[in-house]
C-alpha cells in the first residue's frame, strides 16, 4: 500500500490585520500589533498514548515522552486523544486524575482533542461496561470546566459550550496569526451506531442505547459544524495566516486515496451511515473559501503520516490542506511543528522518536 509523505507543508498567506486574543472570559480584544506578535514557535503534536497494561512499562513510557518534550522549547502541545487503550477499565482515575496528573508534568500547556477510548468505547465488557454518556459529562466536568488549556500552565481557549457542560470540550484560540481549534470527533464512527455489529460487538448494549448513542452524535455533530464554521470565519476575517483543526479520529481510514481511490472509494461511502460524512464536507468547503494554510490533526489508528489527502474536483490537490496523524499505541514518539506565520510554508514538521 502505498503512502505520502512530505517533510513540509503548504504555503503561508501574508498578513496585516491585527491579532485576536483570547481573554480568560471569552471575550476578544485586538492587540497593537508589534514584531513579536508573528514570530515563530513550536508545538508537539502526541496521541494514543499511556497504551500499555503494565503499569511499570507504561510509566516509563510517559516519563520518557514527559522528559523528552520538557527538554524542547515548546508553546504548547496538541493531544489529538485517546488517553487509554481501547480494552481497559473507564474509571475515573484512568480517564479522569491519571492523565491531568501527566498533562501537568508537562511545562508546556495542552490542547486536548477528546478520543473515544476515554468514552466512546467505555460500553464495552472489558471497559466496565459504562454507560458512555455518563463518562462524557465526566470528562467534561474534569478536563472542560474552565476556560484554559489542561496543564500546570495554563493558556486561555474559546469554548463553545457552558464550562463543563455539553460541548465545551470544543475551543480554540490564536498565536502569532495562526488559530487552533479542538473539535470533539472521536473514532469509532463517531458515536453514530448504523449496525447491529456496531451496537453489541464487545457490548451487552441494548437497542435502546444504541439509540441515545446516535442521538448523542446527531447533536453534537450539529454543533461540531458550528463551531467549524464560526472558526474559519474567525480566519477568513481576521487574514489569519492558517488554522490548524485538532480532532481524535482517523477520518479517512481504511481508504488508499492515491490513484483514484479519493475519487472512487472515499468519497462515495461519505453517505448518511458515516459520522464524519459532514465535517468533511463542511471541511472541504471552507478550506477551498479560505486564502490560508488548513491543518488536521488527528490520531486513531497508530501510523504515522503527513500527506495531502483531499483533492479538487479537477484531480488535483487542494493545495492548502495537509493533515498529521501522530504516533500513538506502542509507539510514544511525537512530532515537533514549527509555525512560523511569516515563511512560505507556515506549518513544517520534524518526527522526534524515541526508542
Amino acid at each position: 500500500m502505498k503512502r505520502l509523505l512530505l517533510p513540509a507543508l503548504l504555503l503561508s498567506v501574508a498578513t496585516t490585520a491585527l491579532p485576536l486574543t483570547v481573554q480568560a472570559d471569552g471575550s476578544h480584544h485586538h492587540k497593537k500589533h508589534h514584531h513579536n506578535d508573528r514570530h515563530a514557535f513550536k508545538v508537539a503534536l502526541w496521541g494514543d498514548e499511556f497504551y500499555s497494561d503494565d503499569a511499570a512499562t507504561k510509566d516509563l513510557m510517559v516519563k520518557q515522552t514527559i522528559d523528552s518534550m520538557n527538554k524542547h522549547h515548546l508553546s504548547f502541545t496538541i493531544f489529538a486523544g485517546d488517553t487509554k487503550n481501547g480494552h481497559s477499565l473507564c474509571t475515573d482515575t484512568a480517564i479522569g486524575q491519571d492523565i491531568v496528573d501527566i498533562f501537568n508534568q508537562l511545562r508546556a500547556p495542552t490542547l486536548y482533542s477528546v478520543g473515544d477510548n476515554e468514552w466512546t468505547d467505555c460500553h464495552r465488557t472489558s471497559n466496565g461496561s459504562y454507560d458512555p454518556v455518563e463518562r462524557l459529562d465526566y470528562l467534561r466536568n474534569i478536563f472542560f470546566d474552565k476556560n484554559t488549556s489542561q496543564g500546570r500552565h495554563p493558556i486561555h481557549v474559546m469554548r463553545q459550550g457552558d464550562l463543563g457542560e455539553a460541548y465545551s470540550e470544543n475551543s480554540r484560540f490564536v498565536k502569532n496569526n495562526v488559530e487552533f481549534v479542538a473539535l470533539h470527533i472521536p473514532g469509532s464512527n463517531n458515536n453514530l451506531v448504523v449496525t447491529e455489529k456496531q451496537c453489541t460487538k464487545k457490548s451487552d448494549r441494548t437497542q435502546a442505547d444504541c439509540d441515545a448513542a446516535t442521538a448523542e452524535y446527531m447533536a453534537r455533530n450539529e454543533k461540531n459544524i458550528e463551531w467549524l464554521e464560526e472558526a474559519f470565519i474567525e480566519a477568513k476575517n481576521e487574514h489569519y495566516a492558517g488554522i490548524l483543526i485538532a480532532i481524535q479520529a482517523d477520518i479517512f481510514f481504511p481508504y488508499e486515496l492515491s490513484d483514484g481511490g479519493y475519487q472512487d472509494e472515499f468519497l462515495p461511502q461519505l453517505d448518511e451511515n458515516n459520522g464524519y460524512a459532514d465535517f468533511f464536507h463542511k471541511l472541504a468547503l471552507e478550506t477551498k473559501n479560505f486564502d490560508g494554510q488548513v491543518l488536521l490533526v488527528h490520531g486513531d489508528s497508530h501510523y504515522f503520516k503527513i500527506d495531502k489527502p483531499m483533492f479538487n474536483e479537477d484531480g488535483r490537490l487542494t493545495p492548502n490542506f495537509s493533515r498529521v496523524e501522530v504516533f500513538g499505541s506502542k509507539d510514544n514518539s511525537w512530532v515537533e511543528m514549527t509555525v512560523n506565520p511569516n515563511s512560505e510554508n507556515v506549518f513544517s514538521f520534524k518526527p522526534v522518536i524515541l526508542e
